[in-house]
């Protein structure tokens, strides 16, 4: 068998033996298309940026989750209720004169009859009763945002002692001592009955008995008002527009039954708020029960739990 020359070098005679120079030119060409290979591929890579990944698959099953609690805003606004008056009497009617009038005689007579009417009707003088503790040097404004319960025990404390000190350094002492005897801690810089009531009797030196009394009943909360100014002739303190204010009840209003005067109608109240007007009754005012219910209203805490929640409170004797 006869090989033929390749490349101008003579084949060996036997094929499976190759000479050293071939086998040198045939290692420098495989050599030679591995590295043509070999760059290929590192230009084919360096065409991808490194350290990118695809995104991880998103589970359809699964839903963002809102990590901030979402609060449920209160309504500031408060409902007066329904009712008109409140009357000690279960009759809800609180017209002064529940006897109606006799039907006078068809015929009139020439001359005015000189007999008085055997059912005479009440009047403002007579059958009604009220009670009003007031005087103007008494009357005390908040000098901050947060000082009502202070203000408003600056003007109690002034009718009660008969004294006229409307300064910055009482009210500043009032607000800092209540503060130490609120029942509660709180963030913001309000005060509570507790702290109120406890603010009354320190400073009256002991001379009355203040508390802060909570209701479930809004017609029982209103007569307690009325029936602790009638024993004592001293005022009230109120928690109004849901316990974030105080005002300071100084007199009431009543009808009397005639015929029986252990029933009476509170008509109403003389009412004092320290922010001044025209965002307070100031000096004082006479509301209605019906215009007073719409600020009196249940007490609500929004920071913590209370023991006065959802309840008609009062600071009374």
């Amino acid at each position: 068998m006869t090989i033929e020359p390749v490349g101008g070098v003579a084949a060996p005679r036997y094929p499976w033996v190759m000479p050293a120079s071939a086998r040198a030119t045939a290692t420098l060409r495989a050599r030679a298309r591995l590295f043509a290979a070999a760059a290929l591929a590192i230009a084919v890579v360096g065409a991808f940026p490194h350290g990118v990944a695809a995104a991880d698959p998103v589970d359809p099953s699964s839903s963002p989750v809102d990590a901030s609690p979402t609060a449920t805003p209160i309504d500031p606004s408060p409902t007066a209720a329904p009712s008109v008056a409140i009357a000690a009497d279960p009759t809800p009617d609180p017209t002064p004169d529940p006897t109606p009038a006799p039907t006078p005689d068809p015929t009139p007579a020439p001359t005015p009859s000189p007999a008085p009417d055997p059912t005479p009707s009440p009047t403002p003088g007579a059958g009604a009763g009220q009670f009003r503790t007031y005087r103007t040097s008494a009357m005390t404004r908040q000098y901050t945002g947060y000082w009502c319960v202070p203000a408003a025990t600056q003007t109690m404390l002034n009718l009660i002692r008969g004294t006229t000190d409307r300064s910055y350094a009482t009210q500043r002492r009032y607000y800092y001592a209540t503060r130490m005897h609120n029942r509660y801690r709180y963030r913001t810089r309000g005060n509570d009955p507790q702290g109120w009531a406890w603010a009354l009797r320190y400073y009256s030196r002991g001379a009355t008995t203040y508390q802060a009394r909570m209701f479930t009943n809004k017609a029982l909360a209103i007569q307690a008002i009325a029936d602790s100014i009638a024993r004592t002739h001293q005022p009230v303190g109120v928690p109004v527009w849901r316990g974030t204010h105080a005002w300071v009840v100084i007199g009431y209003r009543s009808a009397v039954d005639p015929v029986d005067p252990s029933k009476q109608t509170v008509l109403g109240f003389y009412v004092s708020g320290p922010l001044g007007s025209p965002k307070d009754p100031w000096r004082y005012a006479y509301m209605s029960v019906a215009t007073f219910k719409a600020y009196f209203v249940r007490y609500h805490e929004w920071q913590r739990r209370v023991i006065w929640e959802g309840r008609w409170v009062i600071v009374s004797q």
